[in-house]
């Protein structure tokens, strides 16, 4: 039996605090925005683009933010980025009362250590990749002068912002990789895991979860390497479009079946707090699908298109979910289609260069979300790797890919770079 939640009235929301900096966070206060009560709106520390829509609060840590948050009423808290939920942030706001979307720091480690997703999934029969775990790099060098054939899958236990994935082409680029790593010891605390290679299309699923039912989002894809080229870095994501049909109701049965059904049940199961969104990224392999890894926050840069693809009240929706209720058990599908394009500083993501002024010409049907961008006078400038997001819509992929790269060209930014086949060829 559920346990019966009695709402807290939307009278009660004293204000909205977004956690994060990103052009995800942009995102979801644009999206609550379009449905929003007559409520202040506060981002930390938010960003530039940010600052149209909220207040932003130079707050970066779990304490300050909790400091700021404590005598403030009832906050709606949506959290966006992985590290403060791994660090307890939401469970230090739900004890102040507040009502708060991301999953406790003991659901988080669903995602902060791949150690324990593993060990998860094998508990629970849930289909992924056959793995290994090395606390030491002595043994792991000596496993992998012992690997005859490539490609050979390479992932850091812990946070790695998107860029602790290596898919090495062989034994001399997994060497190169590891001894790379290896100049941070620390790298050991949680341990590297090595991974079979899986083959197949991937796709990103997204529920909207209570810890014991779920709601899907609209399926999306992302590109996560900095150029078309198979072998380029990967990265925190260049690029997405939704929504992704080329999925069967087959395909959506056997994923709710074998996959995102018994990951929920098993989290209910291991009383994990959980009120938020579940990512799953996923292979579609020739055996069924595989998890690749979990998310427990909103993926980046696929929130850019799921948000503003999705005719939903979002105010009310993160209201209900961060008291852990579900305000409908299908969502709307959506009537248009979006792709976003990232535009990244030249260097990224190993150096990226910073300081670079941007000009904007806002072109129509397009949005343009902020990352790494702060005001310097009048100027806008480039403060990191991942600076901008650029949207299109338009009622089928191809009109919102056309939108969105000539918003892309309407943009003055030097030193810049950017993926020029985002949903090409869909």
């Amino acid at each position: 039996m559920h346990e019966e939640i009695t709402p807290l009235p939307l009278s009660r929301m004293t204000a909205i605090l977004v956690v994060g900096s990103g052009a995800r966070e942009h995102a979801i206060l644009w999206g609550m925005a379009q449905s929003a009560p007559l409520v202040p709106m506060y981002a930390a520390p938010g960003n530039a683009g940010i600052e149209s829509l909220a207040t932003c609060l130079p707050l970066h840590s779990p304490s300050e933010i909790a400091a700021w948050a404590k005598e403030r009423g009832c906050l709606l808290v949506v959290i966006g980025p992985e590290m403060p939920l791994a660090e307890g942030l939401a469970d230090r706001l739900r004890e102040q009362g507040h009502v708060v979307v991301g999953p406790s720091s003991q659901a988080a480690q669903l995602e902060s250590s791949k150690v324990f997703a593993k060990t998860f999934m094998d508990r629970y029969q849930i289909p992924t990749a056959q793995w290994q775990w090395f606390q030491d790099y002595d043994t792991l060098r000596h496993y992998l002068m012992r690997e005859e054939t490539g490609p050979l899958v390479i992932k850091q236990s812990r946070l790695a912002q998107g860029k602790g994935v290596v898919v090495a082409r062989d034994r001399q680029e997994a060497l190169a990789t590891i001894t790379d790593w290896s100049t941070d010891m620390t790298v050991y605390d949680d341990g590297i895991i090595m991974e079979e290679c899986l083959h197949g299309r991937e796709v990103s699923v997204h529920v909207l979860t209570n810890g014991k039912d779920y709601v899907w989002l609209p399926l999306a894809q992302d590109y996560k390497r900095l150029s078309a080229d198979s072998h380029s870095p990967n990265t925190g994501g260049m690029g997405a479009y939704a929504p992704v049909d080329w999925l069967s109701p087959w395909d959506r049965q056997i994923i709710d079946e074998k996959i995102l059904r018994p990951v929920v049940d098993a989290i209910a199961k291991e009383h994990m707090l959980y009120r938020g969104i579940l990512y799953v990224g996923l292979m579609m392999t020739a055996e069924g699908p595989k998890v690749l890894e979990f998310n427990v926050r909103l993926g980046d840069p696929e929130t850019q298109v799921l948000i503003p693809i999705m005719n939903i009240p979002w105010t009310k929706w993160w209201w209900a979910l961060g008291q852990g209720l579900l305000l409908q058990r299908q969502l709307p599908t959506p009537n248009q289609a979006a792709v976003a394009v990232v535009m990244a500083s030249d260097g990224y993501p190993k150096r990226p260069v910073t300081g670079q002024s941007i000009d904007i010409r806002q072109v129509p049907e397009s949005l343009i979300f902020h990352a790494a961008t702060a005001h310097q006078g009048e100027r806008l400038i480039a403060q990191g790797g991942r600076v901008l997001t650029i949207v299109g819509l338009g009622d089928i992929l191809k009109t919102a890919r056309e939108r969105s790269y000539q918003q892309v060209g309407a943009i003055d930014f030097p030193q810049s770079q950017h993926r020029s086949d985002i949903a090409e060829n869909i």
